[in-house]
């Protein structure tokens, strides 16, 4: 195949127009996990649009970074339920993207088995299932959650016990008070063990 000359000087143009929309010294955008569910320790989705994937390059006190995802669950054995609770982080070097230093939280009480859990109760104790994204910046941290104006839903497709994993998918809609800021998560994906 035969180039035009004119073509051949465009060629560079574009390069250089792809190293200006993503800024100079600008980190790349990591892409969305994949769906699994092998413990993979993975979760992603979109917020307002943009990839939102959990990452984590921040130091803590002591070795290691600060873990992007993390699961815990609470078998009590008398009078309370079994509870899920998942947190994803983002935080990492990059100043300059809008959802740096946020986290999203899940949480699904009386869980024994994979399902659907619908976020549209106040999150008020005994706690119902629930979602939480937190921008931690500026200080102090904004909340926004899901509830009755503002719902989500989260489908968990593994749920075992015996290889302590959970995975599955979410879309939330989460509102800081009345009538306050709104973000809208879609697409959401997740992969952990617990």
């Amino acid at each position: 195949m035969l180039f035009r000359p004119s073509v051949l000087l465009l060629l560079p143009l574009l390069g250089l127009t792809q190293c200006i929309m993503q800024g100079e010294g600008a980190y790349p955008v990591d892409p969305m996990p994949d769906a699994t569910q092998t413990g993979a320790n993975t979760a992603g989705c979109l917020v307002d649009g943009l990839p939102w994937v959990a990452s984590s390059n921040i130091p803590k006190i002591g070795p290691g970074n600060i873990p992007a995802v993390m699961a815990s669950w609470n078998n009590f054995s008398v009078g309370r339920p079994n509870h899920l609770s998942l947190r994803f982080l983002k935080a990492i070097a990059d100043e300059a993207q809008v959802h740096n230093q946020t986290r999203i939280n899940l949480e699904l009480p009386g869980i024994t088995r994979p399902g659907t859990f619908v976020l549209d109760q106040t999150a008020v104790y005994p706690y119902p299932a629930y979602a939480r994204f937190t921008f931690s910046k500026p200080n102090p941290d904004q909340e926004l959650l899901t509830g009755p104006g503002s719902p989500g839903r989260v489908v968990v497709t593994r749920f075992d016990t015996l290889s302590r994993v959970a995975s599955g998918t979410f879309e939330v809609t989460a509102r800081e008070g009345a009538g306050g800021t709104t973000v809208r998560v879609t697409e959401g994906r997740f992969d952990c063990t617990f």
